[in-house]
């Protein structure tokens, strides 16, 4: 008799599992486990052969930049991309420092370089740069500082009003990607 009442139970009345009210809370965030972020690699290229290439491609020459003043670009300035020296680079912003490649069309300062590292860490829900914001023993956790950042407007919504009033709640719904910065792993990919 027990065995019928049993199978007309789980034939007939739907078992819902309820949602725990505190599962959305910002002391739960710690425990989700985050997609992990995109690596984004920066090739290097020769300009002797990108520049055949492009003519082969697009049917146009990629010629020096002609100058009508004087260039104060420094004349061991090369693109950081594609080695490309002094004639094919022009300031791209005037006195502000940015320098652009007429070969590659890649924007970059002469003092600080993000080709100088091998890879970048980026966001896999908006595709900005993580920033690295704390050290652990076996990681590192990253974290996208992207305010408009999808992820952390989605969840920011699914917090209750009660514990946005506190100081926390809006530090730990951001996107964190906890990550191994390991030596080792990463030069098994370069």
């Amino acid at each position: 008799m027990n065995r019928w009442l049993i199978l007309f139970i789980c034939r007939y009345i739907p078992l819902r599992q309820w949602a725990h009210d505190d599962s959305h809370s910002p002391k739960y965030q710690k425990f989700k486990v985050d997609r992990l972020p995109r690596i984004v690699y920066y090739e290097k290229w020769d300009y002797k052969d990108y520049i055949p290439y492009l003519e082969w491609r697009y049917g146009k020459k990629v010629k020096p930049v002609a100058r009508r003043k004087e260039c104060d670009i420094p004349d061991d300035c090369t693109c950081p991309r594609c080695n490309a020296p002094r004639p094919h680079l022009y300031k791209n912003n005037g006195s502000k420092g940015q320098v652009l490649c007429k070969v590659c069309s890649t924007a970059f300062s002469p003092e600080e370089n993000r080709f100088a590292k091998p890879f970048t860490l980026r966001c896999p829900y908006c595709s900005h740069a993580l920033v690295r914001k704390k050290e652990r023993k076996q990681s590192a956790v990253h974290k996208c500082v992207n305010t408009h950042c999808p992820y952390y407007l989605h969840n920011l919504q699914k917090v209750d009003k009660e514990d946005l009033a506190q100081d926390y709640a809006k530090r730990n719904t951001s996107c964190t990607i906890s990550t191994v910065s390991s030596p080792w792993i990463f030069s098994a990919w370069t």
